[in-house]
């Protein structure tokens, strides 16, 4: 993956016929890149000879050219030296719940090396980006795109997933010691289930500005739905057993309906986040068939994406490298992820 997308500065090069040469990116290509480095750096065997983590300074500091103070939160792209005025592009919401969570996975992995002041302000702006609309068609929901310029001018989609990673980002983050604010993960997750709920444990992908509802069942939900019930869970308190119960109950209705599809028209990147999702729910279910059938996906998924073709994105490379070394992960560690 470095030696086919990286370049000297360490950003990662843009694939794709339709761009500038020279042009770096997208910070949605990069976040799972990010995120696969972390997840082979995870990979006990691998170690510290391995050199990863200069990977992973040269990442973070690739990173800083995406932060835009208009957010303040991560661009689509960075601003370039004669149009910081300008921004660098669109400020999207799910783009930035999968920066904060490699962020968070960082500071697991190795404490006191990751930027969880930006990890903080990536969740505080997805706070600033609820409806509070009491007169939108089922009011509540992280918008998916920053309302009110560029592409949220016209583009007033809530998704789900730019909703329930961002609420684990928050659950993570009062985890690590961040004070709680509203709306609190609970309701973030009631709106997606009340809103998106097939009423068979799945989710749908998104109201649309006009209350439409996308019914696209995509992967990466159901593996942000499972994993926001079982971090919930963590919280304790009587409500605990119930939000790993729905977890469990996720998982099983997503394993069961993509078994039966065979992953059919998923993106590489979609399945990659569900397993990373299935996983954390792995270390904290005592269910242990559903735990062995976890594991027989994610290696399932993980030898289906090998090997990489010479033609992948580098989203689809970076999900490749992020299931093959998840598949590799010792199961003490998956409570590590994010």
């Amino acid at each position: 993956m470095c030696a086919r997308f990286e370049r000297s500065d360490g950003t990662l090069k843009r694939d794709g016929r339709w761009h500038l040469p020279g042009t770096v990116a997208h910070v949605w290509p990069f976040a799972r890149a990010f995120v696969a480095t972390l997840d082979v750096a995870g990979i006990r065997s691998v170690g510290e000879r391995s050199g990863l983590d200069a990977v992973i300074e040269r990442r973070l500091r690739a990173l800083e050219r995406y932060w835009d103070e208009r957010g303040p939160a991560y661009a689509s792209d960075p601003p370039r030296p004669l149009t910081q005025l300008l921004g660098g592009g669109d400020i999207y919401h799910d783009d930035n719940a999968w920066t904060g969570l490699a962020l968070v996975q960082l500071e697991r992995q190795r404490p006191g090396h990751s930027r969880l002041h930006r990890a903080a302000a990536v969740a505080e702006f997805a706070r600033a980006g609820w409806d509070t609309d009491p007169g939108a068609p089922h009011p509540g929901g992280v918008f998916w795109v920053q309302q009110g310029r560029g592409v949220g001018a016209r583009n007033h989609d809530r998704n789900a997933i730019s909703t329930a990673p961002n609420a684990q980002l928050i659950l993570h983050l009062e985890a690590l010691g961040e004070p709680a604010g509203r709306p609190d993960p609970g309701e973030m997750a009631a709106w997606v289930s009340d809103t998106l709920g097939t009423g068979r444990d799945l989710f749908r992908d998104k109201i649309r500005g006009d209350g439409t509802i996308d019914a696209a069942l995509w992967s990466y939900n159901q593996g942000s739905m499972l994993g926001l019930h079982a971090l919930l869970s963590d919280r304790g308190g009587s409500d605990a057993p119930g939000q790993l119960g729905r977890a469990e109950a996720i998982a099983r209705a997503a394993l069961d309906h993509y078994a039966q599809r065979r992953y059919a028209g998923e993106p590489l990147e979609f399945v990659a986040i569900f397993a990373r999702n299935l996983l954390a729910l792995s270390a904290r279910t005592a269910d242990e068939a559903l735990s062995r059938r976890i594991g027989e996906t994610v290696r399932g998924r993980a030898d289906a994406a090998w090997p990489i073709p010479a033609t992948a994105t580098l989203l689809q490379h970076s999900a490749a490298v992020t299931l093959q070394a998840l598949a590799a992960w010792d199961p003490a560690d998956y409570r590590l992820l994010a």
